[in-house]
């Protein structure tokens, strides 16, 4: 399918996309799902689904900027990704709502790469993760913001963007927003963030520092990070007397801090895990027992998304 500017799903409507369609998206592009709207992506592991952008070229195959973004406005519901993969927009995933109980989107074994500002942007919403990629973006891979409910296993956020200079780690939690009130005065509020739980996760990239929580105080800010590897190098001491930024408090378990990777190839956003990497039979036991590429990881289980390979 090519989509000129935005294709949207309505109110009380689901929009379901089978196994193996791919949607090229032309400049100024995108998908909506709006406010009751639901979105269902439902690739197999050998027939992906695939958002990309509309120039067939082999030197566009990896442009970022192309389109623009698949946007889960406020209360869409439901949405779900399986075996899909989003690559080359502005905005790989725009999350809008406001927090419920239930996933506002569930990825599961989805790759999101490549894109010119975030992978996704999560604004006081509710994701579940599980054998998510997310590569190079110019931004943040993954940015969970304004509090919000976060939940990722085996999943690989990683970082490598080189086009320009990224101000942004690979993986940003915070509570908060700051808007301009009537009289221009700068005003900051904080929401509650729910929980943001990462297990089993590789967070890193071509920075020092390539995680941060950042809290305001006003809200909830509950956090769990366990089993995963994670790149932060303080070198400057900023965070040296940040609480959220100290992997001893008991918020964290099992952290592997600036550990080797072993990605296979890091500038095509392949980051699937070699022979000497620290994060080989890492990961805690869990009940996600096949890695992205169907690889059975119930014995040794790795961190990440991919189980090991020789390379």
């Amino acid at each position: 399918y090519v989509i000129y500017g935005y294709i949207a799903v309505p109110d009380g409507k689901t929009a379901t996309i089978e196994a193996g369609a791919k949607l090229h998206f032309h400049d100024n592009s995108g998908f909506i799902v709006d406010n009751g709207g639901t979105l269902k992506s439902n690739g197999t592991l050998t027939e992906k689904v695939v958002f990309e952008g509309d120039r067939l070229e082999h030197s566009f195959s990896d442009i970022p900027g192309q389109w623009g973004t698949v946007w889960m406005r406020a209360g869409s519901k439901e949405n779900e990704l399986h075996n899909t993969q989003i690559k080359n927009g502005i905005i790989g995933i725009l999350v809008d709502s406001i927090n419920g109980t239930n996933p506002v989107l569930t990825l599961k074994n989805s790759e999101i790469y490549n894109n010119s500002n975030y992978g996704v942007l999560a604004r006081e919403t509710n994701i579940l993760g599980e054998n998510v990629v997310i590569g190079n973006a110019g931004q943040a891979s993954l940015a969970a913001t304004i509090g919000g409910t976060y939940n990722f296993t085996h999943s690989t956020f990683a970082n490598y963007w080189r086009n320009s200079l990224r101000q942004l780690p690979t993986v940003l939690v915070n509570n908060h927003f700051t808007f301009l009130n009537s009289s221009g005065q700068e005003i900051t509020e904080t929401r509650d963030l729910h929980a943001a739980n990462f297990t089993n996760c590789i967070i890193t990239g071509n920075n020092n520092i390539e995680f941060i929580l950042d809290k305001v105080d006003g809200s909830a800010f509950n956090y769990s990070v366990a089993n995963s590897l994670i790149q932060f190098e303080d070198v400057s001491g900023t965070y040296t007397n940040n609480t959220e930024m100290d992997f001893t408090n008991p918020n964290y378990n099992n952290i592997i801090l600036n550990g080797f990777p072993h990605f296979r190839d890091t500038s095509k956003n392949d980051f699937i895990i070699g022979e000497n990497s620290d994060a080989i039979n890492a990961a805690a036991p869990s009940s996600i027992s096949e890695d992205i590429l169907g690889v059975n990881r119930v014995a040794m289980p790795a961190i990440g998304a991919y189980q090991d390979i020789i390379v």
